[in-house]
């Protein structure tokens, strides 16, 4: 039996058994009182099993993160490899396919409080376009699940800086990412990288990206997952024409934007997920709840206190919880598109637990 055969047949089992327990979990909810609490034991307890599964098949079934292709490959040959994975032919390394309604992210960073939810990181653009070396850190430890080690270098950064760099990776949605001895770019404006985003232009528009590009430009990251280490010196270059560090910034001010192939080894086989657009643009921990159950398979329950240090929340986690009902809350709205909306929460019985179900499993690539 292939690799692949067995890798699907394991994913397949796990999706199985996490399905089995989000219908465990929603049978509790008609249950009657005396029986709830067992039910919801029941269904955290077959997730543990479909964890178990699969850290076990992770172990022994670890893929490279790039498919290699033959420098003749077929453009059918990488289209079909880049619907799971980054993908190389010859030279040439391309980030997975996603569609131009979605933007993709690797999960250590959607699951991970990398793209932090607070707002002082915005707070201090003034200190990053002046180019304040006080901001700067040196290998900080980033809040992560336990099989992820993510130290970042350079300037802390926020949800806004989630949809930036989103927006930089879509320029590279069909074309292949830079050599890194290649002086080759994507050159556009501010006034087209804001609609890219999905925003209006404006001047302070113009600023906050500005001061974005320059913390993401800075950014070098070290990760371990899955007992692979991946060196990431860039997320991504730029270069600024005609711009004026004075402040008489203009809508036509040219962006020079490079990333290169070493940020393919973050798009492996499920460690990668494409989300819509619209919830991209969401902030805050209702957009870092979004994006970080996007790409879950299906419903498990999460220490609260976990949720807190993935999420980068700033206040104290005593006004955690609170704030994240009010998101969860938000993300019900029918409004919310269905590979986000949350469906229902419950809380376990010592209130140290959440289940989040979405409206609908399995949208876009999961692990």
């Amino acid at each position: 039996m292939t690799r692949l055969r067995m890798s699907e047949q394991v994913g397949n089992k796990v999706a199985e058994l996490r399905e089995l327990a989000s219908r465990t979990a929603e049978a509790a909810r008609t249950a009657l009182p005396g029986e709830q609490s067992t039910v919801f034991d029941a269904a955290e307890q077959i997730h543990r099993f479909a964890d178990v599964l699969e850290r076990r098949a992770k172990a022994t079934l670890v893929e490279p993160a790039i498919a290699d292709l033959p420098s003749n490959a077929t453009t059918e040959e990488v289209r079909t490899a880049r619907r799971r994975q980054a993908t190389r032919r010859g030279a040439e390394v391309f980030l997975p396919a996603w569609s131009s309604m979605a933007r993709a992210l690797p999960n250590a960073f959607l699951r991970s409080a990398l793209f932090s939810t607070g707002r002082r990181v915005q707070a201090d653009n003034g200190g990053v376009l002046a180019g304040d070396p006080s901001l700067l850190v040196v290998e900080k430890e980033i809040g992560s699940f336990q099989n992820l080690t993510l130290l970042l270098s350079g300037y802390e950064l926020c949800q806004f800086d989630k949809l930036v760099y989103a927006t930089c990776l879509d320029y590279y949605r069909e074309t292949p990412l830079c050599l890194e001895d290649s002086s080759r770019h994507k050159q556009t404006t501010f006034y087209e990288f804001a609609r890219r985003m999905g925003n209006e232009y404006s001047v302070k528009a113009h600023r906050a990206v500005r001061a974005s590009l320059l913390r993401l430009s800075f950014a070098q990251l070290r990760v371990r997952y899955n007992r692979l280490n991946i060196e990431v010196p860039k997320l991504l270059s730029v270069t600024f024409e005609d711009g004026d560090d004075g402040g008489d910034f203009k809508a036509s001010d040219a962006l020079l934007l490079r990333v290169t192939a070493p940020v393919a080894e973050l798009f492996g086989p499920g460690a990668w997920t494409a989300v819509d657009n619209e919830v991209m643009n969401y902030d805050g921990l209702r957009g870092w709840l979004a994006t970080f159950y996007a790409g879950h398979a299906g419903p498990q329950w999460l220490g609260i206190s976990s949720l807190h240090k993935l999420s980068g929340y700033k206040s104290h986690p005593r006004n955690f919880k609170a704030s994240l009902i009010r998101a969860l809350e938000r993300l019900k709205d029918p409004k919310t598109p269905t590979c986000c909306r949350v469906a229902a929460y419950h809380f376990s019985k010592d209130g140290m637990k959440i289940l989040v179900t979405r409206s609908e499993w399995g949208t876009g690539q999961v692990d």
